[in-house]
Formats: structure tokens, C-alpha cells, sequence
């Protein structure tokens, strides 16, 4: 086999191997449910529920930092105010975490080298199934009606915690929240504002 073949075998795989392992890293997976009826336009306050799932007994951990500051974020974007003073939501929230198995594609290369009448050598790609299990996480973020105590909407992104997450876990929180409220059906503040000089021009 030619020196050119080699180089495009060695190529081929690392083309194969590079898609199976961004295949690997995807978004989180968003779901969101709103009361039927609901009006989240009405809303212009909040403030977070005592005592989340994610605190320890006595004292605020950094995860709970993190997520009510990506929350805080999200609503200053779309106008409602942070109020301890009868606010009209009340927002909780909660981290979950299972075990799953599970089954994925992989490639593999066998190569092999004969004598005979002429020298021959071969390569091929084969794809297999490699089992392993994984821990996936998912953040619910729910928001409710202080005055009936009623859920009227809510969020939630799951993913795998791998390695990425687990070392850099404020991006992650920053980028499940941002992709949980991304489907929050009420406009964002000056975004009629701008859609309307946008069309004026």
C-alpha cells in the first residue's frame, strides 16, 4: 500500500472519530409546560422560595448562588423585578440526578497484512456498540402564582454530567438556564421596542 493510501486511511479514521465525538456533545435537552390559561405577561415580580434542594441545613451552597443568579439574569431581560415584598411569583428550584445505561455507536479499524502471490494489505472501518453507564442531570426550574400557590409554569434541562460539566459547572448552569427561558412565552423587555424600530427602518 502506497504511502498515499495510509495517509488517506489515516485521515478517513480521524474524520470518523472527530463526528462520533461531537455527536457526543449535545445541548441539553429543554422541556418546558405552562398552566393552561396562564398569563405570564401579568407578572412583574419575584423572589425564590426558602430553603432550596440544592442548600445545605444552615447555609446557601455556590450551586444555589449560581442558579438564582442565571435566573436573575433571565428575568431582568424580560422586565420583572427581584422583590421580597409580595412578589407575584415565587420561583423554586431543584438538581436531580439518575444512572442510566446506555448504548452508543463506535468505530473501530482492523488491519491486516498478507503474503501470497503479491503482497497485500487491507484495512477496514467497523462500527460496534460499546455499553456504559451514565449519570444525566436535570435542573427544574418552576415558577408560581404567590397569590393562588398554584404552579402556572415551568422549565427543565437534562444532560449527561460528564467530565466537561462537572469541571466548569457555573457555564453550565448559565447555559441550561439561558436555554430554559429561551422558550419562557413572555417577550423580553424592549423586544417590542426594538422589533418595532427594526420594521420602521
Amino acid at each position: 500500500m502506497t504511502k498515499r493510501k495510509f495517509r488517506r486511511a489515516g485521515l478517513w479514521t480521524t474524520a470518523v472519530l472527530a463526528l462520533a465525538v461531537a455527536a457526543c456533545q449535545t445541548l441539553p435537552r429543554i422541556r418546558t409546560e405552562m398552566a393552561p390559561g396562564a398569563d405570564l405577561a401579568r407578572y412583574h415580580t419575584y423572589d425564590y422560595f426558602e430553603k432550596p434542594s440544592t442548600d445545605r441545613r444552615g447555609y446557601m451552597t455556590i450551586t444555589t448562588r449560581n442558579i438564582e443568579d442565571a435566573i436573575d439574569r433571565e428575568m431582568s431581560q424580560r422586565g420583572l423585578v427581584r422583590s421580597s415584598s409580595n412578589p407575584d411569583l415565587k420561583i423554586n428550584f431543584h438538581i436531580a440526578q439518575h444512572d442510566r445505561v446506555e448504548s452508543r455507536p463506535g468505530p473501530s479499524v482492523g488491519v491486516g497484512y498478507g503474503w501470497g502471490w503479491r503482497s497485500r494489505f487491507g484495512y477496514d472501518f467497523m462500527y460496534g456498540r460499546d455499553i456504559e453507564t451514565v449519570t444525566e442531570g436535570m435542573l427544574t426550574i418552576d415558577l408560581v402564582d404567590r397569590a393562588k400557590n398554584a404552579l402556572v409554569w415551568s422549565g427543565s434541562a437534562s444532560r449527561t454530567l460528564d467530565s466537561k460539566v462537572l469541571d466548569q459547572p457555573r457555564r453550565a448552569i448559565d447555559q441550561a438556564v439561558k436555554l430554559i427561558f429561551d422558550k419562557y412565552p413572555a417577550t423580553p423587555a424592549g423586544a417590542n421596542a426594538s422589533s418595532g424600530t427594526g420594521s420602521a427602518t
